[in-house]
């Protein structure tokens, strides 16, 4: 078993993540490739990935991974979402009828890095472990100095023996951009 070299270069660091994500029903990537673990080639249909943009320091990542001979990891994408609406109540239907299918999530993190998760590489997991659980949590607050409420919060889950993989520059840049075509911005 081999160890690499960890030595990070030094630069500020943000916590946290950009507020929106974009997320497509199991099966919309067509091809998908990765070179030195980053992606390399995302293929799908064209806006088949809907914008989702959530409150301002609202989106959480968290990745919990248990192992010995076997073992994965419990990931969590937590969104919230003010102001219910006609809108948001249909989003929420869409996904509570797509969770059995499953989800394919990008996300931005506060240091403009671009994650996929929800679809890997064959040769990792036969190319599919999406987000498959969402729990749905309202809450309207009861004072008019309630802070961060009359929202709805999703929190999606799901378990992988990969960690979200980083898309490459060329990639990266037309997510940042607003230019990548998969996306319906």
């Amino acid at each position: 078993m081999a160890l690499a070299n960890y030595v990070p270069t030094c630069a500020k660091n943000t916590p946290g993540n950009e507020r929106q994500i974009f997320i497509a029903p199991t099966g919309t990537i067509t091809a998908l490739a990765e070179t030195a673990g980053e992606i390399s080639t995302l293929t799908a249909v064209a806006d088949a990935f809907k914008r989702i943009k959530a409150d301002i320091d609202s989106v959480q990542f968290t990745d919990d991974g248990t192992f010995s001979t076997s073992g994965a990891y419990t990931q969590s994408l937590i969104v919230r979402l003010s102001k219910p609406s006609t809108a948001l109540n249909t989003l929420i239907d869409e996904i509570v009828s797509g969770i059995a299918c499953g989800f394919e999530i990008i996300h931005v993190d506060n240091n403009n890095n671009v994650w996929l998760s929800g679809q890997t590489i064959a040769t990792k997991e036969g190319d599919s472990r999406p987000w498959n659980q969402v729990q749905v949590q309202t809450d309207s607050g009861t004072t008019l100095t309630d802070e961060n409420l009359q929202a709805v919060t999703l929190t999606f889950t799901r378990l992988s023996a990969y960690r979200p993989v980083p898309l490459d520059a060329t990639l990266k840049a037309a997510v940042l951009d607003g230019t990548a075509a998969y996306i319906d911005w």
